[in-house]
């Protein structure tokens, strides 16, 4: 039993807990679903809560209140948090501070190299159900996360849908941790690479605009990395052709 700053008790439930595939349901239908744009989420056609590193976060009545999905990428040795989302109405109570916190502790033992994506405020405006993304990268940055100074973009989720343009690539310092000012490109590149092929396949490697992004992160040895409140010093252009 963990409580937040609001004095609101959360119970944390992992993909080992009883009635895992309840609870991840429920928290892909009442906090993703609603909580991402077509392009960013893909709803699921069947619950395993082995595929990936789950944390569900419920209120003392049971209720799904938020949670984080890890994907781990082995051949890079890289963690992904694909997802880290509170309910509507839930938000601002100190639920994903929670989760946060939680995850780092669980999680980054195991992988510290650790990435999320984060949508773009140049870009991206706040919207009711989105939330605002300044606002996003000033939570995280509290958290110690940091931002690649490196364009970016999602895959496709789905080979129906667009990419997901004017994104930042943060990482996310281990428990207890400082990250330090620069990262290797090559632990950057060799992430990317394992990423694009899961997502789109093989052939996304030879597409102009994956070509494009990691030529664009791969030109110089080491990245450097900015606190999130300098997230303009990260390059805007999006890839030739993309929008």
């Amino acid at each position: 039993m963990t409580m937040t700053g609001n004095d609101r008790h959360v119970q944390l439930f992992d993909e080992r807990s009883p009635n895992a595939a309840g609870l991840l349901r429920e928290f892909h239908d009442k906090v993703l679903s609603p909580s991402f744009p077509r392009e960013e989420y893909i709803p699921p056609t069947t619950i395993d809560p082995a595929d990936d590193l789950t944390i569900i976060a419920c209120a003392d009545d049971g209720t799904v209140i938020g949670g984080a999905l890890g994907e781990v990428y082995p051949e890079s040795g890289a963690l992904l948090l694909g997802y880290l989302a509170v309910r509507p109405g839930s938000r601002g109570m100190g639920v994903g501070s929670v989760l946060l916190a939680a995850l780092k502790e669980r999680w980054l033992g195991q992988y510290p190299l650790a990435f999320l994506e984060l949508d773009d405020p140049r870009h991206h405006d706040t919207h009711p159900a989105y939330g605002d993304p300044a606002r996003r990268l000033s939570f995280y940055g509290m958290f110690g996360i940091r931002v690649l100074t490196i364009p970016y973009f999602q895959p496709r989720l789905r080979a129906d849908l667009a990419r997901g343009y004017h994104m930042l690539l943060g990482v996310i310092p281990p428990d207890g941790a400082t990250l330090p000012g620069t990262m290797p490109a090559s632990k950057v590149t060799a992430f990317l690479r394992e990423y694009f092929v899961a997502c789109e396949g093989p052939s996304a490697l030879d597409d102009p605009e994956v070509r494009w992004l990691l030529d664009a992160a791969g030109q110089q040895e080491d990245i450097a990395l900015v606190g999130t409140e300098e997230y303009n010093r990260a390059p805007d252009p999006g890839p030739p052709g993309g929008r």
